[in-house]
């Protein structure tokens, strides 16, 4: 029997990877992609695959662009307050459209007790999934190791200093593209119904052990100090960075100090066959942009 797939969101990077994954397991005839850019997709459409314009604020859009599908990658949306609705919108129209089974991507922090920011829509899309008679798939992503690498470093790296307040806690930091890989594999095979897969990096990581790999990547000093609280708050605000993401920012510091992100799984090997990277790998890959941070004035 054929099994067709639909990636949401599929322009994104994780979407992208995903597709790429899926596609290397099943012929394009089978795939269905869904964004609201179809130009982004347009190579993916001269493979063979069908390219849909889908977009969640616009819920009149999705049935249609579900049409057809058996099982959905949902992937979740990054605007905090307004993702649940957003969320609520997909999971209808795919109840809507037919589709039997949805593979969600969660977070690893995903616990009621947790205190970061992003986890309530989490766990609100949860409610939503688990009350919508869809069979449901969670795949919990662990920290995104490109953030640290790409987004992190490179001011770090030019001032000299990474200053958190994480306080040495670890997180196993996973790449993204191991969670496409891991979800390409879930969205191709049998069995995944009911699951919840836990998708980390193969080690645990403090601040102070990525400011120590970026040091030797990049060759430059890169010390690491770890404030307070209302300390990195307080210099979060002064350098301009808003509200609601000064909260996000603070409260992934002080889950992580809680233990939240730091168990280390062996998902990505048991669901793909080959083992999770490190992340001094992503560093590697990433060496032009480390070893080019400007040196701060």
């Amino acid at each position: 029997m054929v099994m067709r797939i639909l990636i949401a969101s599929a322009s994104g990077q994780l979407g992208r990877a995903t597709a790429r994954y899926v596609l290397d397991r099943v012929p394009a005839d089978d795939v269905i992609l869904a964004t609201r850019n179809v130009d982004a997709l347009a190579g993916f459409s001269a493979d063979g695959v069908t390219v849909r314009r889908a977009d969640y604020d616009e819920p009149e859009s999705l049935p249609a662009a579900f049409e057809g599908a058996d099982r959905m990658l949902l992937i979740s949306l990054h605007e905090l307050g307004r993702r649940v609705d957003q969320h609520r919108n997909a999971i209808e129209a795919a109840v809507a459209a037919g589709v039997r089974h949805v593979v969600y991507t969660s977070y690893i922090m995903v616990d009621p007790g947790c205190p970061s920011t992003v986890v309530p829509d989490h766990l609100r899309t949860h409610e939503l999934l688990d009350g919508s008679g869809l069979d449901v798939t969670y795949l919990r992503n662990g920290l995104y190791a490109e953030t640290p690498v790409t987004q992190i470093l490179p001011p770090a790296i030019a001032r000299g200093v990474l200053v958190d307040n994480t306080d040495h806690a670890r997180g196993a930091f996973v790449h993204r593209d191991d969670c496409a890989a891991v979800a390409a594999a879930v969205l191709t095979s049998s069995g995944h119904e009911g699951k919840t897969y836990d998708v980390t990096g193969p080690e645990s990581l403090s601040f102070a052990d990525i400011t120590a790999l970026a040091s030797k990547v990049s060759g430059r000093p890169v010390g690491y100090a770890s404030v307070d609280d209302a300390t990195l708050d307080e210099q979060l605000r002064a350098a301009g960075i808003p509200d609601d993401v000064r909260g996000m920012i603070v409260s992934f510091g002080v889950s992580l100090r809680a233990g939240y992100g730091e168990p280390v799984t062996d998902t990505v090997q048991r669901l793909t066959g080959r083992p999770a990277r490190p992340m001094i790998d992503l560093m590697e890959q990433h060496r032009t942009l480390l070893t080019g941070a400007p040196t701060a004035p």
